[in-house]
């Protein structure tokens, strides 16, 4: 295994809800400490105007994915739909209300 692979056993962590300590909050999302090899990012389309993650909370989120161009594990809080699936709920939105 190289410095840039991630390692298979946390890959197979890819579709479970793993938890975290927000390390950083920033306009474009929040940095997930997973206690992985690689940090989470909870991006800023999964943050609701409500929310308030603050620096050293514990977070719950769902692993969606690995990120190679951003080298993270891509997170998203549970109950939240997928970006895919909310992208094409207000495609369909739009086409009935046109």
């Amino acid at each position: 295994m190289t410095d840039h692979e991630v390692p298979e056993a946390e890959m197979r962590l890819v579709g479970s809800v793993v938890e975290g300590e927000a390390t950083a909050v920033f306009r474009w999302g929040v940095i997930v400490d997973l206690g992985l090899s690689r940090d989470g990012l909870i991006d800023v389309l999964y943050i609701d105007d409500d929310d308030n993650y603050q620096v050293g909370d514990r977070v719950s989120c769902y692993l969606d994915c690995f990120d190679e161009k951003k080298n993270k594990f891509i997170l998203r809080p549970p109950g939240q739909v997928p970006l895919a699936e909310r992208l094409r709920l207000a495609r369909e939105r739009r086409g009935h209300s046109s």
